[in-house]
């Protein structure tokens, strides 16, 4: 059976995750991961099998400590495979996110059968302010409960700068709401990705591990995952998920992860599309 690791809560400078069986040697593994400069503290709680990670963000990244946890414990589990996940709590949409979607679905039933233009114009800006207003909510709500946003919400920034441009705000509108709601119609659960371990260079001093994307998507519905996905790299420039986060820690070094250990002298990330 596979190796897992969900993240649970995370905070700027904090993070907590659960691990899917408990550590056999502790204090190992903490010593493998704070080998790396930046990592402040660690707290295993052997009875919810959780990590309480502190660390300075200006030093070191969340998904550096992540991959190098992940292969921690994959060495002290005969280098099996490691998932790294983040469960998305199952919502129902809120009474501010079905206004907005009416108020969405009237501006176009409007704009496709009645073509009054100012009622028109009165409706659109009517989309914009309850979408803004439920986006703002959901980020609340996810702040309150887990500490962190869904990255959804940056959907904000595509909608703010068509609202200032004053000139068709129904489809902001609409690419926003699908972008934060969307993904309640959906049966994927949450993102991850898979690592996958070896041995490789002169007397196994490094260790190559391929990265891949663990959901898959199977619905129609599913789609919508897809699309905000896309939608918030090509409009914000935000990394939607776990996978694209891994991708750009590694061009943030100039060849490739620290190693851990006295006898690893480098991590060798590998990508499969």
């Amino acid at each position: 059976m596979d190796l897992s690791i969900y993240i649970s809560h995370n905070l700027p400078g904090r993070v907590r995750f659960r691990l899917s069986k408990p550590l056999l040697k502790v204090e190992k593994l903490k010593k493998h991961v704070m080998e790396h400069e930046g990592i402040n503290e660690m707290h295993y709680a052997p009875v919810t099998r959780s990590m309480l990670v502190h660390f300075d963000e200006g030093v070191v990244q969340l998904q550096e400590i992540l991959i190098r946890t992940a292969l921690a414990f994959s060495l002290e589990n005969d280098i099996k495979p490691v998932h790294i996940t983040r469960k998305t709590e199952r919502q129902f949409i809120t009474p501010k996110g079905i206004l907005a979607g009416l108020s969405i679905i009237a501006s176009g039933l409007n704009t496709l059968f009645l073509h009054r233009a100012p009622f028109q114009k009165s409706l659109e800006w009517l989309s914009v302010i309850t979408t803004s207003a439920a986006v703002l909510e959901h980020a609340g709500y996810d702040y309150r409960k887990k500490g962190s946003v869904d990255p959804e919400v940056f959907s904000l920034v595509f909608l703010a700068n068509r609202a200032l441009s004053g000139k068709n705000l129904l489809f902001p509108s609409a690419l926003t709401w699908l972008t934060t709601f969307g993904r309640h119609f959906s049966s994927k659960e949450g993102e991850g990705i898979l690592l996958e371990i070896r041995k490789t260079g002169e007397k196994g001093k490094n260790y190559e591990v391929n990265v891949s994307k663990l959901a898959s998507k199977t619905g129609y519905m599913d789609l919508l995952n897809v699309f905000a996905e896309k939608f918030l790299s090509s409009e914000t420039g935000f990394d939607n998920t776990i996978f694209e986060k891994s991708k750009t820690l590694l061009k943030s070094h100039k060849t490739n992860l620290e190693g851990i250990g006295e006898k690893v002298n480098r991590i060798i990330l590998n990508f499969n599309q």
